[in-house]
């Protein structure tokens, strides 16, 4: 049974970016997770938003991590050349309610420490969002709230931290923990592990992980969120848009994306199971509703897709005093619970916290002199510059020939993808790592031309390549 410095149990955007952390450091770090590929749980399934932190109450672990995290993003995007837009924010009111709201957004922003936050005029709203709601009375302006690609961000982390001795561990489920005197043992699904330390990341399971070791004290349930996506063509956007929300309005917003396309949501909703991921009629109308509040002229025949997401929500704490919980939950164990937005624009620095209390409990920290903080990441071969398209092409002229037409997605693309240090292993995996199957026709077109493409690559029969989970197969068997 090998035994590892620190073991972190979740590959989320938190669990990630941790364990890149930790590879600035002389450890042996292994992620284990059950998924089969990196960030499927509300990681995967976020607004793409870096958020400025006026949401979150003053002072809270909530809100200053929120700003001290989107702070971080420059930096760490050019390391690992991720594409992020600082494009700034609106936040609109309709009423004297709603400037009331947006002023105790202002205070609370001022509280966490958000630079250069404005509070503007309806008429001066309109001329920097043109399309924005003749009825907006006023707005806060925060010039720090950023796009993000959270597929590519996900990737981008997670190959760095491979790149940098990590290990990954998929479809593996944590099923027992105990702590020992000097030790961590970890059974799972694919065998036992020992740590030294242990990083309980696992997100919706975080908790369940936790009462193992000690009793309970939060109570952490699913809240479902959807969304509407918009294709790039509809245009008209340049700020997210959030706004003084009445009591049924939720929290949906309209954002742009970084590959330019719109996105409308999410909606606010308790569900029984982690799992309950389906949109439903009555949830969408609702986004449309919200949406359409704020820009009227919305385009509702413009979407191309939607989808759901579910986060970990704590229910037995008072809206105004949750908070994110990073804490000591036995000897050597470290659990980090109730993550949801902004968690992953918090994730910078929740991961530098959360090595503080490993070292702490007596993690020793020494510099790894082969830390490398920059990533060489391949575009996709159509965004290349001519000079690399020319190096490319005469390496493997699959370069030039073009599956995914929406995204501009060639063969090259896909067989170097599938040939990475962490390679996908289903076509959601493969989605995250290049979007093909993402844009207008949904995967109408090239869906069956990849999957011969990872039948050829990876040497799975076509039957046997799944969309996502298991059991997620898209093909049955041979008609001849």
């Amino acid at each position: 049974m090998k035994k590892y410095d620190v073991i972190i149990i979740g590959a989320g955007i938190i669990g990630a970016l941790t364990a890149r952390e930790l590879s600035k450091y002389q450890l042996s770090v292994l992620v284990i997770e059950q998924a089969y590929d990196l960030g499927e749980g509300a990681t995967k399934a976020n607004s793409g938003i870096l958020y400025p932190g006026f949401h979150q109450r003053g002072g809270s672990l909530k809100g200053i991590s929120c700003v001290a995290g989107n702070a971080k993003y420059e930096e760490l995007c050019g390391q690992i050349g991720v594409s992020m837009k600082k494009i700034g924010s609106l936040y609109v009111a309709f009423h004297d309610e709603g400037e009331e709201k947006l002023r105790d957004k202002y205070e609370k922003g001022l509280k966490n420490g958000v630079p250069n936050m404005e509070i503007i005029s309806g008429e001066a709203a309109r001329q920097m969002e043109p399309l924005l709601s003749p009825a907006v009375t006023r707005a806060l302006y925060a010039p720090t709230t950023g796009i993000i690609s959270p597929f590519e961000l996900i990737t981008a982390v997670s190959e760095s931290a491979g790149q940098n001795g990590v290990e990954f561990l998929f479809d593996t489920s944590v099923t027992g923990l105990h702590a020992e005197s000097n030790s961590v043992e970890l059974e799972t699904s694919g065998g036992a592990f020992s740590a030294s330390f242990v990083v309980n990341a696992a997100g919706e399971n975080a908790a369940v992980i936790e009462g193992w070791l000690k009793t309970q004290d939060l109570m952490i349930k699913p809240k479902r969120g959807q969304y509407y996506v918009f294709d790039k063509q509809t245009g008209g956007l340049n700020h997210v848009i959030f706004q003084a929300q009445e009591s049924d309005e939720g929290g949906t917003l309209l954002a742009p994306t970084v590959e330019g396309n719109l996105i409308a949501g999410p909606t606010s909703e308790d569900v029984s199971s982690y799992r309950n991921t389906e949109t439903t009629r009555q949830g969408l109308l609702h986004v449309e509703r919200v949406a359409k509040k704020m820009m009227p002229t919305l385009n509702m025949g413009k979407v191309i897709t939607s989808f759901a997401g579910v986060r970990a929500n704590i229910t037995n704490v008072e809206k105004e005093q949750k908070d994110f919980v990073i804490r000591e939950s036995s000897r050597n164990v470290v659990s980090v619970l109730g993550i949801k937005n902004p968690g992953m624009t918090a994730a910078p620095y929740l991961a530098e916290k959360i090595i503080e209390a490993l070292e702490q409990q007596g993690l020793a920290l020494s510099a790894n002199p082969q830390f490398c903080p920059v990533l060489s990441r391949q575009l996709p071969f159509l965004k290349e510059t001519p000079e690399r398209q020319r190096e490319l092409y005469a390496r493997d002229c699959r370069y030039a020939k073009v599956i995914c037409r929406c995204e501009e997605v060639t063969e090259g693309d896909i067989i170097h993808v599938l040939h990475s240090p962490l390679p996908p292993r289903s076509l959601n995996g493969l989605k995250k790592r290049l979007r093909v199957g993402m844009g207008r026709c949904q995967g109408g077109f090239c869906t069956s031309r990849i999957i011969e493409i990872m039948s050829r690559e990876t040497g799975v029969v076509p039957q046997n390549i799944r969309k996502g989970t298991s059991g997620s197969n898209l093909i049955k068997g041979w008609v001849k």
